[in-house]
Order: structure tokens, then sequence, then C-alpha cells
């Protein structure tokens, strides 16, 4: 039974070299041939095209054929999706005014990431994507130069991929070029795994700012709340008192009470002094108690209004105005920290809300045929440009013979 061996890629190279090498002498030995066994006046004529046109569309149709690596593409669309609820604003936007909204930012920073230089280190970190390019598996005009530098490899890549962004509907397309179809699909994938992340990485860090500063605006609520609350602990102990106002009210009710009182007495003492001598006891009682309500009242208002001289205690009306001035700290405080504690909250959902997501619409195609190079459209470039520089200088050649006559 024949065994079938099969040749490794360089092989075919070598081979495809020998047989491009071989079919250009062949067609050399014929066009001299012919000119040789052609009249002077035509070799002449013919020798000219044949040499500067005909012998170098020779020779790129030559490696065309038998000697290019061919390129496969594999392409897939994907579109950047925000799952909050300011999605039907952002589109209704977008609709009115095309290129609007978050969507399209987002996207427009995918398409930038993918053609950027991370992207193509980490292409060549996870798939050895350098190495790939300047195999010499292939020929030497198709792959990246052995000693190519950073930006070399950065232009061969942006030169290998197309990244395209439709502003109306938000969809990228993304094409990937490759000597292997299988591998052309490993990078697409690999590019919208990476591109992902990026996306994700994009929105968890907007998100985490924002809660963390709402987060940090609660813990100086907390703070400010904690102090406004021991400073009234601290009033309280320091003055031996629960509430200044209750205080005030109960003294209020006393020195009321007490001149009431004071009020019946004085009139008891009018109504004996018409009737008894002043220096009866009757009298004498009343005037004694008279006196001792007049001394509580003092007292008392003392306490209320005015500065013992013997303790120095501080006035209670003004007791009673730092106090309700340290309620009113309290009450800011208290108002700051649950408004930090909505705002955390909101942040919250409106962080969990913006999440991005990148949906792929196609997946990756992996190619049949071969799409790079477009031969014919490239051997017909080429001929045309040949025939016009050869026309230009013959015009020009002419012209000087011309001028010389």
């Amino acid at each position: 039974m024949e065994v079938v061996k099969e040749s490794s890629p360089a092989e075919t190279s070598v081979t495809g070299q020998k047989k491009a090498a071989k079919t250009a002498r062949s067609i050399l030995n014929k066009l001299s041939a012919a000119s040789v066994g052609a009249s002077p006046v035509k070799a002449k004529r013919w020798g000219a095209p044949a040499l500067f046109v005909f012998l170098p569309l020779l020779l790129v149709s030559a490696y065309y054929l038998f000697w290019v690596s061919e390129r496969y593409v594999s392409a897939t669309q994907v579109i950047v999706k925000d799952s909050g609820s300011s999605q039907g604003m952002s589109s209704s936007l977008g609709f009115l005014v095309p290129g609007m909204g978050s969507d399209n930012q987002d996207a427009f920073l995918v398409v930038n990431y993918i053609q950027s230089l991370d992207m193509a280190l980490y292409l060549d970190q996870e798939l050895g994507l350098a190495d790939y390019f300047k195999s010499d598996r292939y020929d030497m005009f198709s792959r990246l130069a052995a000693d190519a530098s950073q930006e070399d490899y950065l232009e061969y890549y942006r030169n290998h991929i197309a990244v395209d962004h439709d502003e109306v509907t938000g969809i990228i397309s993304i094409e990937m070029q490759a000597f292997e179809p299988s591998f052309a699909q490993q990078l697409v994938n690999t590019v919208i795994r990476k591109s992902e992340e990026f996306v994700n990485a994009i929105s968890n860090q907007l998100a985490d700012k924002q809660v963390a500063f709402v987060r940090g605006e609660l813990e100086l609520a907390q703070t400010k709340l904690r102090t406004s609350k021991q400073q009234i602990l601290d009033f309280q102990n320091r003055n031996n008192i629960i509430s200044p106002e209750e205080l005030t009210a109960g003294i209020s009710a006393i020195i009321q009470g007490l001149e009431a009182k004071l009020a019946e007495l004085r009139a008891k003492r009018t109504a004996a002094k018409t009737y008894l001598h002043a220096s009866s006891p009757q009298v004498v009682s009343l005037q004694a108690e008279i006196d001792s309500l007049q001394q509580q009242i003092e007292a008392e208002k003392v306490r209320l209004v005015g500065v013992s001289k013997e303790d120095g205690e501080e006035r209670l009306n003004s007791l009673n105005a730092h106090f309700q001035n340290l309620q009113l700290e309290l009450q800011f405080a208290m108002d700051a920290y649950q408004a930090s504690l909505k705002a955390l909250e909101t942040a919250r959902m409106e962080a969990s809300g913006k999440l991005k997501h990148l949906m792929v619409v196609s997946q990756p195609s992996i190619a049949e045929d071969a799409e790079y190079p477009h031969k014919l459209y490239n051997l017909a470039s080429l001929a045309i440009v040949l025939l016009l520089i050869y026309g230009i200088a013959k015009m020009l050649v002419a012209s000087i013979r011309d001028h010389r006559v």
C-alpha cells in the first residue's frame, strides 16, 4: 500500500518558489527565442514593453499563483447594551439625533480599544500573535519581519483587522485576518471576550467611583451625627441636667405658683390690717410668709435668668439656648445622615442599572475560501499602473528626441 506523505507549509512554499522560478525562466526563454527569431524592428518594438510591463506583471502573477500565503477572514457583529432604566431615554435621543447616547460612546471606546496597542499586546500574550505573524511558514512579503519593533507589530496588526461602527444601529463589525481559518476565528473570539471585559471594567469603575463618593459622604454624615450626640451628652453631664427646656418650664411654673400665693397672702395682710394692729401676731405672721415667698421667688428667678454669686452657675436661659443649638446641630446631622443613606441606596441602584453588556449579534464565522489577497484586482491594477508608467516614459523619451532634432 502506497503511503502519501503530507508536505509541511515550509516545503510547500519552497516548492512554489521553484515552480515560479521555473515558469518565469521558461517564459523568458520563449520571449528570448521569439525576439531572436523576429526581425530587429519587431524585437525593438516589443522588447521595452516586455521588459518594463509584461515581465513585472509575469513575476507578480507567478508570485500570486505559486508563492503567496493566502489570508482568511473571520467576521462577527456585536453591540453594546445598557441594562439600566436610562436605556429608553438613550435610545430616544439616539433616534432623534444619531450618534447621541451612552451606547454609542461605549461603542466608540470598544472600536478604539480593539485597534489599540493594549489589545495587540494582549493577543500576543494569549495567542502568540507576533510570533504567528513572523513565522517562516508564510512568504516573506506577507509575514511580519523577524526584527519588527512594537510599532511595526501594531501597524501590521491594524492592517490585518477591520473594525467598523454603525452610528444608527450601534452595531460594531469586526473582521480579523489570519493565514488559517480556525486561527482567524480564534482571534475574533478572543477579541470579543477581552472587549467585553473592557466594557465591564469601564462601567464598574464609574459605578464604583460613584458609590464610593456617596459612601464617603455617608461616613462623614455619620461622624457628624456621633459628634453631635456626644456634645449633647457632655452638656448634660457637665451641667447635671437632662433638658434645660423642661427645667425652665418647671421653674416658670413654680414662680407662677409662688406669685399667686404671694398675691393671696398680700390680700390677707391688707384685710387683716383693717381690723388688727400692724404689730399683732397675725399680721406679723402674714408679713413673714410674704417675705419668705418673695425671697423664694427671687431665688427661682436667679436660677432662671440670673447668676448665683455663690457657685457661679450659668444662667438657665443661656443653658437652654446652648442646648437648643446642640439639638439643632443634631437634627441637621440626622437629616444629613438619612439623606446620605437614601443617596447610597439610589447610587447602588443606578450603578447596578448602568452595567454594560457586549452582545454578539452574529457569531464569529470560519472562512472556507481565502479573502486576501485580491489577486485579479491587484494584477489588473498593476497592469494599468505599469502601462501608464510605460506610456508616460515613452512620451517623455519621444519628446526629448524631438527636442534634440
